[in-house]
């Protein structure tokens, strides 16, 4: 039964997949001779109907609370606590955005052009997320009325720590000052059991022990998995983002904020880890 399963769900992904690359890719063209802009927004426009499908076919049902505090008018930065892809298809679910990514996806086949049709701004993390050509792309997407997602601890965990957040990240809202939206997503059940060390680990992608294929295709072998997202309260970043010990601080209460509220939604969850990466 487990094969069927992990079958049938590569069967409608590739189908998917393939729908997007072919006709959307048509749509987003035919647009783009009308206007640059709008063509830029479709694939963005298009990603909640897309994602509600995939939780759907994955069987990732989703309580969310604080779906009030997400703002009417696009154009703001999504970011929060990052375990995987099933919390990003649950979060594209409840608002568009489009992803800020490794520029290596871009070169993934087939998946890697359907990815960016849905406006994926693609950065070079070797050049630094403070990075001009970074900036100027959020910067552009933001005006354009698109919602950009961004991981501010550069990697992901197993939802039962925070790494240190990266504060150069949180730059062009400021710059702009426009707002960010906090949220914090915990992992409550996989198949129907209270979430376990090692039930965790199929859900989120953590560790070196698989590659991104293997450990995708152990998740599409999950029957179900439960899910809890609360969005909180948008803020106004305003600092200095020439001062590093400014943009650090911000960076480091909004760790606070999310790492509190995760406290609340997970008794696994450890307030007191901090998981260390390189500040930028």
């Amino acid at each position: 039964m487990k094969y069927i399963r992990i079958f049938y769900k590569l069967i409608v992904i590739v189908l998917l997949v393939l729908f997007i690359v072919l006709f959307m890719s048509i749509l987003k063209l035919i647009i783009s001779i009308f206007s640059k802009k709008l063509s830029n927004r479709f694939g963005f426009l298009n990603s909640k109907w897309v994602t509600r499908f995939l939780l759907l076919i994955l069987g990732i049902r989703l309580k969310v609370s604080g779906s009030e505090n997400i703002p009417k008018e696009n154009g703001y930065v999504v970011f929060g606590n990052h375990f995987g892809y099933a919390e990003l298809l649950s979060l594209a679910s409840l608002t568009p955005i489009a992803f800020v990514s490794k520029q290596e996806i871009r070169k993934w086949p087939v998946l890697g052009f359907a990815i960016s049709l849905g406006g994926t701004i693609f950065v070079d993390r070797d050049s630094g997320g403070k990075a001009n050509m970074y900036v100027e792309q959020v910067k552009d997407a933001l005006k354009n009325k698109i919602n950009v997602f961004f991981s501010p601890e550069g990697t992901n965990s197993d939802s039962t720590f925070l790494y240190e957040f990266k504060s150069a990240l949180f730059v062009p809202a400021n710059q702009l000052n426009y707002p960010v939206l906090p949220y914090a997503c915990t992992i409550d059940k996989v198949n129907n059991i209270k979430a376990d060390k090692e039930s965790r680990l199929k859900v989120a992608w953590f560790g070196d022990e698989l590659s991104f294929g293997q450990h995708f295709i152990t998740f599409l072998g999950l029957k179900n998995m439960d899910l809890s997202m609360h969005i909180m309260k948008p803020r106004f970043p305003k600092y200095d983002d020439n001062d590093i010990n400014e943009r650090r601080k911000f960076a480091s209460e909004m760790r606070d904020l999310i790492s509190g509220k995760l406290a609340e939604m997970d008794a696994d969850f450890d307030a007191e880890y901090i998981g260390m990466r390189d500040k930028k």
